[in-house]
């Protein structure tokens, strides 16, 4: 059966098609499909654990509602200006990569450290470059100064230059003192033309990861990913 996650609430249950109303908070929600289409999560008889990460996160739960769970109460009013994000892990970009491996790749890359208040990157800058966070914290926030997450050890930014070149839509601010790996985006697709094998896992990482985004996107009608 499919598995479907309501993405109001978080709600997830097994069906052909999601339920009118949603158990959880009793309202008319949309629902994501968070069916397991990769072989990492077993195939279409699990759920994804990425999409439901992905949404869980976003409505601040720390795992999804199950069926047994009490309804949740009902989401507060929406805001007129819908903002979907998007936190990518290491894991999940460097996935089928050994230690050493990893390492490799991030070795073309720069350790920038940050001070309280230091800018990593400008909303209207060129995307040509994907940051590691590896101590501290950066605020990822818009133009009116909304914080739209926190970025934390182990986050990734940026990823999707590799595959969909565009300008940041967003900020990043140092929280308080950080330790960030900064890997140019040329740089890094030059060492993948030379370590194939390397090469070939970020980015068939990538391309799964940008899958996974545009399918969230879609099932919260979002106008703005940050990635």
């Amino acid at each position: 059966m499919t598995k479907w996650q309501c993405v109001e609430c978080g709600y997830f249950s097994d069906a052909v098609k999601p339920p009118d109303r949603c158990p959880g908070c009793h309202a008319s929600c949309s629902y994501a499909d968070v069916t397991c289409y990769r072989p990492e999560c077993g195939g279409p008889v699990n759920p994804d654990p990425m999409l439901m990460g992905m949404i869980t996160q976003r409505i601040g739960l720390s795992a999804p509602l199950r069926p047994s769970s009490k309804p949740a109460p009902p989401p507060p009013q929406k805001s007129t200006e819908t903002v979907s994000v998007e936190k990518v892990t290491k894991a999940a970009l460097f996935q089928g990569l050994s230690d050493d491996e990893v390492q490799k790749a991030l070795s073309v890359g720069q350790v920038k450290l940050c001070n309280p208040g230091d800018i990593v990157f400008k909303e209207g800058d060129e995307a040509v470059h994907i940051y590691i966070v590896e101590e501290g914290k950066l605020a990822i926030q818009t133009a009116e100064k909304q914080i739209v997450y926190t970025a934390s050890p182990g986050d990734v930014l940026g990823w999707s230059t590799l595959m969909l070149p565009y300008r940041r839509t967003a900020s990043a601010v140092a929280s308080e003192k950080s330790r960030v790996v900064i890997i140019d985006q040329a740089k890094l697709q030059e060492f993948c033309e030379k370590n194939a094998s390397i090469g070939y896992k970020i980015t068939r990482n990538v391309g799964r990861l940008i899958a996974v985004r545009m399918r969230t996107a879609k099932a919260m009608s979002a106008d703005a990913v940050y990635g």
